[in-house]
């Protein structure tokens, strides 16, 4: 989970001029949807991490990750109004 955090981190960070900060509390799929894909990436990456077992194994699968992105932006989609926390629950897994 650690190794994720910090991956989002250095992606958020790299290639970006300007400091962006998100409040994961207050986030919307609206809010998501709008997001430069570099930046809904390091969400997704951080979602992912946040909802994984604290024993998973510390390994990044590109492909699942680029699945659940793409499953996240559909129900984003068609509920914009949710919270994206909300959203990514039913499709990153429940804590």
């Amino acid at each position: 989970m650690i190794l994720g955090v910090a991956l989002a981190i250095a992606v958020m960070t790299v290639g970006s001029a300007s400091a962006q900060i998100v409040n994961m509390n207050t986030v919307t799929c609206n809010d998501f949807i709008g997001f430069k894909r570099d930046t809904a990436f390091a969400i997704v990456m951080w979602l992912d991490a946040y909802y994984r077992d604290e024993d998973d194994p510390p390994i990044i699968e590109f492909e699942k990750m680029r699945q659940k992105a793409a499953r996240l932006t559909v129900s984003c989609s068609q509920n914009p109004t949710h919270s994206l926390t909300t959203a990514a629950e039913r499709i990153m897994g429940g804590k």
